[in-house]
């Protein structure tokens, strides 16, 4: 069996706060469960998934009605790659569903930390700036 590549799990640092109380806490949790989906066993993955799945959900939710409350300019783009990737994470849950362990956990120790990483440096980041400009805390 090949050695797996991952990528390096991400540590919360204060470089990557964005100034809104509650993206970063919530980014703070998503760093962590998504340390633990690299960390975990295979027997444990498939619930530690499904947390992670909750949580993004949740999370994702919360900017949503933040961006529509608001009036962020740029929330259709926004919004439209939030149900990109959880339409992307459905398609794995279905993986899973069908025993496929190996190709979710490659998902997400490669792909889902760089789609975080990512999007947090990108449309969240914008999406913050504009909401702090808006009074937002």
């Amino acid at each position: 069996m090949g050695r797996r590549l991952k990528m390096t799990q991400i540590e919360w640092n204060d470089g990557l706060k964005l100034g809104l109380g509650f993206q970063d806490h919530d980014h703070e949790e998503a760093i962590a469960l998504m340390n633990t989906m690299q960390t975990c066993s295979d027997a444990e993955f498939p619930a530690a998934f499904a947390a992670h799945t909750e949580h993004l959900a949740a999370h994702l939710a919360r900017e949503n009605e933040l961006m529509e409350r608001i009036g962020f300019f740029a929330k259709d783009m926004h919004m439209g790659e939030h149900e990109r990737v959880l339409a992307e994470v459905a398609s794995m849950q279905a993986k899973i569903d069908a025993g496929d362990i190996a190709t979710v956990r490659a998902y997400a120790e490669n792909d889902l930390p760089q789609w975080f990483k990512d999007h947090l440096g990108s449309m969240d980041m914008m999406t913050a700036q504009f909401a702090l400009q808006m009074g937002e805390t």
